[in-house]
């Protein structure tokens, strides 16, 4: 799949491990310091206090200022 496609999510879910997005091909789990340094050191707390956007292709952590993309998150790197 190329890079440059939007991504829209369905769903999203904070665990103590993994960053868990469900779209329609399914669930795709990430780990949280494979999204991003301020994720990976932030508490649980903050991780859980998430919104998805609208549209679904972003997600924002308010508490931590991050905003990330859906599509870069899942989408193979090349």
């Amino acid at each position: 799949m190329p890079s440059n496609l939007t991504v829209y999510a369905r769903d999203v879910e904070a665990t103590d491990s993994h960053l868990i997005i469900t779209t329609h091909r399914g669930k795709h789990e990430i780990r949280w310091e494979l999204c991003s340094e301020k994720l990976s050191q932030a508490t649980q707390a903050e991780r859980m206090r998430m919104a998805l956007s609208p549209s679904g292709s972003s997600i924002r952590w308010p508490l931590l200022d991050e905003d990330l993309g859906v599509g870069p998150l899942i989408l193979p790197k090349n």
